[in-house]
Formats: structure tokens, C-alpha cells, sequence
């Protein structure tokens, strides 16, 4: 297939109106979190539960519109908030890796929107070691790590705030949103809250610690899966349940909940269980203590011990979203008192999780479960061209400028996003063919190689390059993404057009980041003696 001008065109920021009449001043509220497994959204997987984990989110999926093929640019929160904030990609952002820091130089959707006239708000995680600029208010975490009685920074200084960090960040959301109220000359706003709440090691809050205690979660048909389809990245990996998901600083199994900051000084679990008070910190062990001394009782090993380690990591991952669900609750049900329908939400997480799947828990992949994200919108206004399902691909570049749409603002001409709230449209230009995906990590603790990767409706292709190792699929009849086609010769005339469309769209966004193979000596450190590449 012909890779389209117009696709280009879309990718070098042709700015587009929104279909429908534009909301000038319209309050709008972009709710983020770390991650979520699209898997606990979507009938077509095969995670079912009789109840959704998110009843509050599939009211809104209800009555929103919701893009069912939304990807993300990166499977890194850093990179992928930032792609979000900008409408860029990250090699625009030079925002590559965690923990990297975001330049005030970039121009975002608060700062367009500030400019604008709107009063702008950050509440929860802010990973980018820097202030954050283009709000006029900030409370963020001064570590996203932190799940209970977290610290939190603003332009006041520094406080502690008793709780699991996912009901503090509500809180404060609330506690200014209702704030303005007293404002008679208040302006239209736009607030950003960004929960951390499903970060590892995954720490609900201590009224979900039992939630899911009586059911068996469904596996996924690749839990024990060996990966002899794909190509030699994924037996690499180090983010496989068996092997590398913690008993101790994971699953918070005996030992953990009598560590000490001097026994076990750099694990995240410690260091929260550390945080808590002796009310919370005694609620948290009677309420695990049974359940490990069960474990222990069994002696797991082999099938079972995974089986065993599956369950414990998704139920406490759910749990975690259930927090999350419940306080998007609170967050809407304080939308409709404050500023009842003249709101717009809008719903995504910086990418997606492995829940079991390839006998993984982890991200930064291609792969679907890893970069397949939510995007809802929902109207609190009841407008219907802001309802309904659209499987339009979707990428996270596109979430700035069609929130700029939204409120008829222009500011998206440096962007890479198109505004997907107008219909998929080649005579207009606002059309997308493709998703673009790139990871700069590696060696990195997941040890998931770099990759570029593009992705449309019916196939992805994936470049390992450091190892020059390629990986084909035909995503209709192979969605578990299982079987590598590259080397099928039954595939090589499709194969050769997506490659060129891949060199065409990495130049049309000005990717130019080193994708050189390495030397044998360094890919043998990584993969042994047989780390050889065709010449």
C-alpha cells in the first residue's frame, strides 16, 4: 500500500478544526494514569470479569466517545506524558528515557491554553525533574513512588498528606476546584490529574487489600508461552512473572513487612511501608499475614508457583485501578456540583501493561497490550458529536491538539498530532494510517531492546536495530502477535511496502536518532555467542 501525502501531512502538524460547533471556554480536565491494560476495558479479550474493575469508567465509556485503537508514541511514562502534553513526538521533545528532564523551552497544551485566557491546574505525578511550567497551580508528588502519606511540592513549599496517594491527589483536585467558587471573575479551566496509583510494586489502598480474595482471575493463553515465533528480543526480557516478579518487594510476601529501611534500603515497598502510620502499617500486615502463611503452607513450585504469582500480581494491579475508578467517581461527581455541564473530561493512561500475557507483567514494547492505551471523552454537556465508538487509529500525539479543537484554539502547527475528533477524512488531510512507536531504552531494567515500530489497522513491524532483528505480523489472523512473518516469502511484496512507508514517516517526523547495528563484541554481552546479524 502507498503510504498517503496526506498521512505526512497529518504528521507534520497540519492544524485541523473540530468537527461540530467549537466550545469557547469550555472547562476541560485531562485525568492520566501511569498505565493501563486496555485488556481490563475491552470485551474482545480474553481478561473477563462478570464485574468491570472500573464501573465508574464504563459509565463514562457509555456516554463518551471512545477511541478503541489509541496507542502511545513510547511505553515509557516520561517520554509518553510528555508526547502527550506537546502533540510530539519524544525525539522533538529530546525526552527519551525516565527520569530525563522536560524543557520550558516545549511549547503544551497548558501553555497554549494559559495563554489563551484559561486557568491551568497539576495535581499527582510530574516525573520530569523540573518545575512544572504553563500551570498557575501545581501540587505534585515529589517522588512517584510514593503511595502512602505521600509529600507533595507547590510554589507554598513542601507538606505531607496523610492517605494513598490516589485519594490525596483527588482531594486536592477538589479542594480547588471548589476553591474557585469564590471567584465571581474565575476563568475557564483546564486541569490536569496524573495518577501514579499502578506503578509498580503495585500498593492499593488499604480498603482493596481483600478485594478479588475469593476468585480466581482468568489467565491469559499465553502465560507459559516460549516465544519460538517471534524473534530473539522477548526470550531476552527480563520482565517474565516467573523469574523476575519479586516475592519479597513484589507480592509483599513474609520478611517485607518486617523490613527495615536497613535491611532492605532501596526497595520501593520498604521505603512505603515506612511512610505509613502505626494504623495503617498494622491494617496493611493482618490483612496479608493469612494470606502468606497459605503460600507458604502449599510449598508452589513450577506451574503452580507462576500460576500462584499471576494471581497475586493482577489482583493487587486491579485493586490499584479500583482506587483509581472510584475516584474518577469523585472527580466527576465534583465536576457536576461545580461546574455542571460545562466540562469536557478526558480519560487516557501514558501506556498500557502486560497482564500475563507472553508470562509477562511489564511495558516498553510494540507489542499491543503494552502500547495500546484508553482515550475517552466525555461530554458532561451531552454534545453528540462527542459520543459514541471510533476504531480510527489513534496515537497520543493526537490528544493536544484535539483538545485545542475542542475550545476552536490554533497552536498545533509545531505539532505531530491531528486533531481525531473530526472524522478520518483523506480529502481533508485529517487522516491516519499509521502509529509510530519508538523506544530508547536499553540496557535498561526490563532489558527490552530499542525499537522503532510502525503499526496500521491490519499489520506492525517492528525494528530491533541494534541487533538488526525484524519482526512482521499479520495482526487479523494473528493478534496475539505470536507468529513472526518476516522471513515468509509469502509476504515479502507487503513486507517491502511497509518497510518503505516505516523510512517515510521516520523522516516526515524528523526521527534522525542513532539506529546503527552494533558490534558483534557488544551484542554478544547481551545475547552470547550467537548474537550474528546477515551482513
Amino acid at each position: 500500500m502507498k503510504i498517503p501525502i496526506l498521512l505526512i501531512l497529518s504528521y507534520l502538524g497540519i492544524s485541523l478544526s473540530s468537527q461540530g460547533k467549537p466550545h469557547e471556554n469550555r472547562n476541560l480536565v485531562l485525568v492520566m494514569t501511569e498505565d493501563h491494560a486496555i485488556q481490563t476495558l475491552s470485551s474482545k479479550t480474553e481478561f473477563k470479569l462478570e464485574k468491570s474493575p472500573m464501573p465508574n469508567l464504563s459509565e463514562l465509556l457509555r456516554g463518551g466517545l471512545n477511541f478503541t485503537n489509541a496507542f502511545c508514541t513510547n511505553a515509557n511514562t516520561g517520554p509518553s506524558t510528555a508526547s502527550f502534553l506537546t502533540g510530539r513526538h519524544p525525539h522533538k521533545n529530546n525526552l527519551l528515557h525516565n527520569g530525563d528532564k522536560f524543557s520550558g523551552t516545549h511549547a503544551t497544551v497548558a501553555k497554549i491554553l494559559q495563554k489563551n485566557g484559561y486557568e491551568t491546574a497539576l495535581f499527582g505525578k510530574w516525573d520530569f525533574g523540573s518545575e512544572p511550567e504553563g500551570f498557575s497551580h501545581w501540587e505534585i508528588l515529589s517522588s512517584g513512588d510514593q503511595f502512602y502519606n505521600p509529600e507533595f511540592w507547590s510554589p507554598k513549599g513542601k507538606k505531607n498528606i496523610e492517605g494513598h496517594t490516589t485519594d490525596v491527589i483527588t482531594d486536592l483536585f477538589i479542594e480547588w476546584l471548589f476553591n474557585r467558587k469564590t471567584n465571581s471573575a474565575r476563568k475557564p479551566f483546564f486541569a490536569f490529574i496524573n495518577y501514579n496509583g499502578t506503578r509498580r510494586p503495585w500498593m492499593p489502598a488499604l480498603r482493596h487489600l481483600e478485594l478479588y480474595d475469593d476468585i480466581l482471575l482468568p489467565e491469559p493463553s499465553t502465560l507459559f508461552e516460549e516465544h519460538r515465533g517471534r524473534a530473539p528480543p522477548s526470550r531476552y526480557q527480563e520482565m517474565n512473572i516467573h523469574r523476575n516478579l519479586g516475592l519479597e518487594v513484589d507480592l509483599f510476601l513474609p520478611k517485607l513487612e518486617e523490613a527495615t529501611k536497613e535491611e532492605s534500603p532501596n526497595t520501593h515497598s520498604v521505603k512505603n511501608l515506612n511512610r505509613m502510620n502505626e494504623e495503617q502499617l498494622s491494617t496493611w500486615q493482618l490483612s496479608w499475614r493469612p494470606k502468606n502463611e497459605a503460600f507458604w503452607r502449599e510449598a508452589y513450585e513450577g506451574e503452580a508457583l507462576i500460576r500462584w504469582k499471576y494471581q497475586r500480581f493482577i489482583k493487587n494491579y486491579l485493586r490499584c485501578l479500583k482506587g483509581i475508578d472510584e475516584n474518577i467517581g469523585r472527580v466527576v461527581a465534583g465536576i457536576n456540583e461545580s461546574t455542571g455541564n460545562n466540562c469536557i473530561l478526558f480519560y487516557t493512561a501514558s501506556k498500557g501493561r502486560f497482564l500475563g500475557e507472553n508470562g509477562w507483567y511489564g511495558d516498553s514494547w510494540a507489542y499491543d497490550p503494552s502500547s495500546r492505551i484508553p482515550m475517552l471523552i466525555h461530554d458532561f454537556g451531552d454534545d453528540e458529536y462527542l459520543k459514541g465508538t471510533r476504531s480510527d487509529l489513534a496515537s497520543a500525539v493526537d490528544l493536544a491538539p484535539s483538545i485545542l479543537g475542542t475550545c476552536k484554539f490554533d497552536g498545533s502547527e509545531n505539532m505531530d498530532g491531528i486533531n481525531i475528533l473530526m472524522p478520518s477524512d483523506e480529502s481533508s488531510g485529517n487522516v491516519r494510517d499509521y502509529i509510530y512507536f519508538h523506544h530508547y531504552d536499553f540496557p535498561a531494567q526490563s532489558m527490552v531492546p530499542k525499537h522503532y515500530a510502525i503499526r496500521n489497522e491490519t499489520h506492525k513491524l517492528i525494528h530491533y536495530y541494534q541487533f538488526n532483528e525484524w519482526e512482521y505480523f499479520d495482526l487479523v489472523k494473528d493478534p496475539l502477535e505470536k507468529n513472526n512473518l518476516y522471513f515468509n516469502e509469502l509476504q515479502k511484496d507487503e513486507l517491502n511496502q511497509m518497510m518503505k512507508d516505516m523510512q517515510s514517516i521516520r523522516q516526515s517526523i524528523q526521527d534522525d536518532s542513532e539506529v546503527s547495528i552494533m558490534a558483534e563484541e557488544w551484542r554478544r554481552i547481551y545475547r552470547g555467542p550467537n548474537a550474528r546479524y546477515d551482513k
